[in-house]
């Protein structure tokens, strides 16, 4: 039971990781050019479906090999989501930008609880 909410609850990171930027919360306006805040939400995007594919997959799993696995790669995923707006892209410049107020912080959460979820599912795959 705890393994199925572990992946379900991925699955929701991931979903709302890859859309949140585009609908819910979203970054900085666009304008004639784009910043660097809107080529992040674009690389969560991918790092989004990824967290969601590696936790359709957990629950498909069957051998606690292949979700201990899975589990590594739903943390290395997350982490990366936290590092494409802090280090390997970036945002904007400015402090008081809605990316670095809203968009961010709430990615940066979302992929926290990703890396909690994922490594219960670790510690619960070497049981």
């Amino acid at each position: 039971m705890k393994q199925k909410i572990t992946t379900i609850g991925t699955i929701l990171v991931g979903i709302l990781l890859a859309a949140g930027p585009q609908f819910l919360f979203r970054p900085c306006p666009t304008t004639e050019k784009f910043m660097k805040c809107f080529w992040s939400c674009k690389a969560l995007i991918v790092v989004g479906i990824l967290i969601a594919l590696v936790g359709a997959l957990q629950l498909l799993a069957k051998e606690k090999e292949s979700r201990k696995l899975l589990s590594i790669v739903g943390i290395a995923a997350c982490v990366f989501a936290i590092l494409i707006p802090t280090v390997i892209i970036g945002g904007c410049v400015k402090p008081e930008m809605t990316c670095k107020l809203l968009t961010f912080p709430i990615t940066h959460t979302l992929s926290v609880i990703g890396i909690v979820l994922q490594g219960i599912s670790l510690l619960d795959s070497r049981k």
